[in-house]
């Protein structure tokens, strides 16, 4: 990356956008004029979380001038091959000839097959990188920025991907344990996104009928979690717990499961459900292998148990939404 200006630092992009479906997500659509600055294309909005066959795309947006369509496909962490194959199944299921993928950092062989996708392709067809970063300059309050990593028009700034073959060996290590099960849920329908609320060690799997409200896994260096999360605003989070509270007896009986967490969260706009067992992510292979093992059984579980519950209680509250 390129040396930043004197009296910049970068900060920790989730110090401002804390979750990538819920915070970051409307943000990138309500500043699509930032985005537009960065690739030098106008865009305006059409529709958030807009449906592809079974999917969804995260914005979709339209260039001004042309009136093309633009698919965008954002991430609050280091671009991955997952996100990579949803932005191309988004474009070619919307007909957009513009590709937009956002990410907090791109490998050297992400951004090389954006660009290489700009050379081979006609000329109608436009892919681009951007990073989404948090500035701060002195005493003046962190700013976001987007800078364009890839685009057909001035190519690839090697400067702003990471270097070939670098990765974060911690963060490779939780890679490798989690994209097993997020490519056996996706084969069988169970979501089609993956996100993260705590860095690495956790994945989410948004529910569609809420996109605050998702199925996850996490391991941290103790235990290994199923989890319910309801992550919404105007106090929702606590209605839909509070209902679901009063059926606790039978929703645990639905699962044979012996450690139970009901967490109310009361200073902030989150509850969760949880089950837990020990694990770690340092653990032996075999040992890891029945940790994902037990979340592959527990998570469709969970969704199964809770889905219909969660339906009934949103349209009772009238506050369903797509996801």
């Amino acid at each position: 990356m390129t040396s930043p200006e004197p009296g910049t630092e970068y900060l920790d992009v989730r110090k401002m956008w804390k979750d990538e479906a819920i915070d970051f997500t409307p943000w990138l659509a309500d500043h699509l004029d930032m985005l537009s600055d960065a690739l030098g294309v106008k865009l305006e909005l059409v529709q958030r979380e807009k449906p592809v066959g079974p999917f969804y795309c995260d914005i979709l947006a339209r260039e001004v001038r042309s009136g093309v369509m633009a698919a965008i496909e954002n991430q609050l962490e280091l671009a991955d091959h997952s996100h990579l194959g949803q932005l191309l199944t988004y474009a070619a299921g919307l007909d957009s000839l513009i590709a937009v993928w956002v990410a907090t950092d791109f490998l050297y062989e992400h951004a090389k097959a954006l660009y290489r996708l700009n050379e081979s392709t006609r000329d109608e067809f436009r892919f681009y990188g951007v990073k989404v970063m948090l500035q701060k300059s002195g005493a003046a309050p962190p700013m976001p920025c987007l800078r364009p990593v890839v685009t057909p028009e001035s190519g690839w700034n090697e400067d702003l991907s990471l270097p070939q073959g670098a990765v974060d060996p911690r963060k490779q290590q939780f890679h490798a344990f989690f994209q097993p099960i997020i490519d056996t849920l996706f084969k069988a329908g169970f979501a089609d996104k993956a996100t993260q609320n705590f860095g690495k060690t956790d994945r989410i799997f948004p529910s569609r009928l809420n996109p605050g409200i998702g199925y996850a896994a996490s391991l941290d260096d103790n235990y290994a979690w199923v989890t319910l999360q309801i992550r919404t605003e105007d106090k929702l989070d606590k209605r839909v717990f509070d209902a679901l509270t009063k059926e606790k007896t039978n929703i645990e009986a639905c699962i044979s499961e012996q450690e139970w967490h009901w967490h109310r969260h009361p200073a902030f706009a989150f509850s969760s459900i949880n089950i837990r067992r020990n694990g770690s992510i340092d653990d032996p292979p075999k040992k890891l292998e029945e940790t994902r093992a037990w979340m592959l059984d527990k998570l469709p579980k969970f969704k199964k148990v809770f889905e219909r519950r969660v339906a009934s209680i949103l349209k009772e509250f009238g506050s369903e939404s797509g996801g």
